[in-house]
Order: structure tokens, then sequence, then C-alpha cells
């Protein structure tokens, strides 16, 4: 956000508050949001393993989509938060319909945010406490 701003490129900002929109009108039954979306708002993003080629170096696995595309990373929140103040800052204004749906996600921030979750470095194991997720959901309160 604070790019495509800096850039003056306020339409595709203004655009991208539009598509965030949709997304939350489509939250989780516990008003949570998944942590990534595909461009037409898809959530099912499968990851599979490319056995017949090798990565960087040879290494492997090779994947494509993302596993972690179902994973808890509360991170997301603030970060979601700090892109849209800079749009209520810089771009068009939220509208009342948006703003609801804002702090209904607000709400969801100051129920969880003593949760444990994956963060940022996409653990494939155990959650647990991770500084960077608890200081964007600061960022977020």
């Amino acid at each position: 956000m604070y790019a495509l701003l800096r850039l003056g490129l306020t339409t595709e900002a203004n655009e991208y508050i539009t598509w965030l929109e949709g997304i939350l009108q489509n939250k989780n039954a516990d008003g949570s949001l998944q942590i990534m979306y595909t461009l037409h708002s898809e959530t099912d993003i499968p990851e599979l393993e490319l056995d017949h080629l090798d990565g960087h170096k040879g290494q492997k696995p090779v994947r494509i989509g993302n596993g972690a595309a179902d994973h808890i990373q509360l991170d997301i929140y603030g970060e979601l938060m700090d892109a849209i103040y800079l749009a209520q800052k810089m771009g068009k204004p939220l509208s009342y319909d948006m703003w609801i749906k804002v702090r209904s996600l607000v709400d969801f921030v100051c129920d969880h945010w003593r949760d444990s979750d994956l963060s940022i470095w996409e653990v494939r194991g155990a959650k647990q406490q991770f500084l960077y997720s608890k200081i964007m959901l600061w960022v977020a309160g």
C-alpha cells in the first residue's frame, strides 16, 4: 500500500481496498482471515511437490502453491491494518460499511492476541509465541 501510494498509484491502492472489502465480507466462521488468497479471492491454494525438478543448487523438494495457506499467522492483522490506515490517510476514505468490517477485525485481534501461531516463518510444526506476531498484533490493536 505504501509503495502504491508513494508512486501516485492511488487508483490501484483504492482497487486493493475494494478487493479487501470483498475478503472481509467472507471471513472465516470465527471472524479470522486466511493468511493468503488468490487474485480472485479464492482460498484453495494447494501445495504440490514436483519430484522431477531440482531447486536452487539441487535442493528438494520443489513446491508450487503454498502449504501455509491454512496456517494461523497472526501478524497478518497488523500488516493489514497498516495498509488500511495508509489507504484511509492517503487514498479514498473508507466507507461506513468498510469501517464496520475493519472494527470486527480489531475485535478479533483483541480476542486472540494471546494465541500462539506459526508467524511469518511458516514453520511446519507446533504453534508458538512469536515476537513478530505480537508486535504486529499491537499495530492492529
